[in-house]
């Protein structure tokens, strides 16, 4: 285990940024647009290694996930949630990770934004005691543990952004999803492209825009925003200005 921590450790480290870690023929990054993050801090590094450290002694008991080897674990998991991270709204101060499982994206997340009140909402006792003991043994004060099935929430305030990952029957979701996020300024859901159809057709209030991953060319992240934003103008990350 301590070999594959290490690897993983080293990805995070040497990370140069969008353009060097996509493979060839890949989407490059425009002008404006989200993209990957341009590197992670040393702090951020030694967070998420940890964390990885953490679903590989839990993920034998647990099957949290199929993607553990480092550069899978890397890519899948690390780096699509930093996109995700990419894509949130300035005015946005809490976010809602729904069926959150393993902590993707949402422990990903506080773990970049420690600006950022994160919800993990979880249904399985098991995955909340992992959730729960990854929350303390990385020290994270901004995250907050809910064991529930989120259609039990009633809603969630204004400054929100839901993002939803990895639950079972995703489409037929979707209503209960977007009751959930009715009065949020953003839901973040990721899937292929044609989830955007089955979105479309419950959404009247709301601008959505299908994003491709980087390095991915079947997945995407379909953007839901309060139709007051502007879609165009994508904010500056948080965590790209804090560095500065």
């Amino acid at each position: 285990m301590s070999s594959e921590v290490d690897q993983i450790k080293d990805m995070l480290r040497n990370f140069l940024g969008a353009q060097a870690s996509l493979p060839a023929g890949s989407q490059s990054k425009q002008a404006g647009m989200p993209a990957l993050p341009e590197s992670f801090t040393e702090a951020e590094a030694d967070l998420l290694s940890k964390y990885y450290e953490l679903v590989l002694k839990w993920n034998k008991r647990l099957h949290l996930t199929t993607l553990t080897q480092p550069q899978e674990f890397f890519e899948r998991h690390i780096l699509e949630s930093a996109f995700s991270e990419s894509l949130i709204l300035p005015s946005v101060n809490q976010v809602w990770d729904l069926g959150s499982g393993l902590g993707v994206p949402g422990m990903v997340i506080a773990i970049l934004r420690p600006d950022l009140v994160v919800s993990l909402v979880e249904a399985s006792r098991n995955k909340v005691l992992f959730l729960k003991e990854a929350t303390a043994h990385l020290n994270l004060n901004n995250v907050q543990v809910i064991e529930s099935r989120f259609e039990a929430i009633e809603g969630v305030p204004e400054e929100s952004c839901l993002t939803v990952r990895a639950i079972e029957k995703m489409e037929k979701m979707i209503p209960e999803i977007l009751r959930l996020g009715a009065e949020a300024s953003q839901i973040l859901i990721f899937g292929a492209k044609g989830l955007e159809d089955k979105i479309r057709a419950f959404v009247h209030d709301k601008k959505i825009e299908s994003l491709l991953i980087p390095g991915s060319n079947q997945r995407y992240v379909m953007n839901i925003i309060r139709s007051t934003w502007n879609s165009r103008e994508w904010p500056q990350s948080h965590r790209d200005t804090e560095k500065k």
